[in-house]
């Protein structure tokens, strides 16, 4: 995805702050996993696992000029599954 395309959806210019602030948002839905404990999901028993959403697949940079995530489909399956009020509508 295109940062400058990112920046434009917080309407923002493209700019190395602009940059740093979507490298701030993606770091901290890095930093908020989802945590399955003792869950059971295609017959088997989850003890304990985390989900992240996505992969960042390469640094956040302006020189880069596009951000690179490998979207997770357990996280989104997961999230359906046992989430009471996800914010993702499947």
């Amino acid at each position: 995805m295109p940062l400058r395309t990112v920046c434009k959806l917080f309407n923002k210019e493209y700019t190395a702050q602009s940059v740093n602030f979507v490298s701030t948002l993606i770091n901290e839905i890095l930093d908020e996993p989802v945590a399955v404990i003792n869950k059971e999901l295609d017959r088997k028993l989850i003890k304990w696992q985390t989900y992240d959403m996505f992969t960042l697949l390469q640094p956040v940079q302006m020189s880069g000029g596009m951000i690179k995530l490998k979207i997770n489909l357990e996280y989104l399956r997961i999230t359906q599954e046992f989430v009471v009020n996800p914010f993702l509508e499947f």
